[in-house]
């Protein structure tokens, strides 16, 4: 089937998109359709409506489009707080057993936790607890599907499923770790007891806010002993750690700014953390005005607390 200009350019922008995905699959699911119709409609055998597709495929790149004209944060910077979380994963996977690295909202941490993943990337497993999936079962699929294992299966055989996919000087990972209840964390340190008893590490490391520290270390610390005496690292960060330092690799289009710096690393400590000083920058970016006095028109349009910000 011949196709007009427009919908000709947006095949191609497909297939290059596909070639950076890696898979014609993948790129269909970041646009929402089938991968399926996507090679009917290059063939000319699709019988559906083609109008449908095709206004998915501008919609998306249209927006991503949009996108390009915004500000783009930094992918990773090695601040003080997620280059001491990466290194506590890192030593966790050395060790096995277990490491409970906590903090503040929007400190880093989850950075810190996306960059390991992608510098050992067949050496651990990622899972991210959200309010629906942190039951027993519930993890265990967030692992299985994360290493491959179909998640058909029954609890006992879905575990045995995963310790044979695991291996040796892995790591696994869990963000958002305070939402985990106990026997979710149990089942977890099942896996690293498993390796321990065959004379070789996996480590567990819990990330996550100050909830599953004091779950762990609190009045319920009785309750979990077992990881407890199994854990390495406890480390735990406030937005009060935030250094002047940080926020100049996070903003390198500030450099010489001082006044600018200043407030952003001012805002960064306060209960907006980094991520709210990062939104602050962004938005004051788009809108072309980063100096101090946009930034500070920003904070107020976005409702930022300014308390103890007024002599900068």
């Amino acid at each position: 089937m011949d196709f007009n200009e427009k919908r000709q350019i947006a095949l191609e922008r497909f297939s290059a998109l596909a070639e950076s995905c890696g898979s014609a699959n993948k790129a269909a699911e970041l646009i929402g359709v089938s991968a399926s119709v996507m090679s009917a409609i290059k063939s000319g055998s699709y019988k559906g409506n083609y109008d449908n597709v095709f206004n998915k495929i501008f919609a998306y790149f249209e927006t991503k489009s949009a996108a390009q004209d915004t500000y783009s944060e930094v992918d990773y910077v090695p601040t003080s707080i997620s280059q001491a979380v990466y290194e506590a994963i890192r030593s966790c996977q050395i060790k096995g057993g277990f490491t409970v690295a906590t903090g503040d909202a929007g400190i880093g941490k989850t950075k810190a936790v996306r960059q390991f993943a992608k510098d050992y990337p067949n050496n651990c497993a990622v899972i991210t607890i959200n309010p629906c999936c942190k039951s027993t079962r519930a993890v265990l699929k967030l692992i299985a599907s994360e290493l491959g294992v179909s998640i058909e299966r029954g609890m006992d055989d879905l575990w045995i499923a995963i310790t044979q996919k695991l291996h040796d000087g892995m790591v696994i990972i869990v963000d958002e770790a305070q939402l985990l209840p106990y026997h979710s964390i149990e089942t977890l340190r099942s896996f690293a007891d498993y390796f321990d008893a065959k004379g070789q590490t996996m480590g567990v490391a819990l990330v996550g806010n100050n909830g599953i520290r004091e779950k762990i270390e609190g009045k319920s610390k009785e309750v979990y002993r077992q990881v407890n005496n199994r854990v390495w690292q406890r480390p735990f960060f406030k937005t009060k750690d935030v250094k002047p330092e940080d926020i100049a690799l996070l903003f390198p289009l500030l450099e010489g700014q001082e006044k600018e710096l200043t407030f952003l690393h001012k805002i960064a400590q306060t209960a907006e953390g980094i991520r709210g000083a990062v939104r602050l920058f962004a938005n004051a970016f788009d809108n072309k005005r980063y100096d101090l006095s946009g930034l500070s028109a920003m904070a107020k349009a976005m409702r930022m607390n300014l308390s103890g910000l007024e002599r900068l």
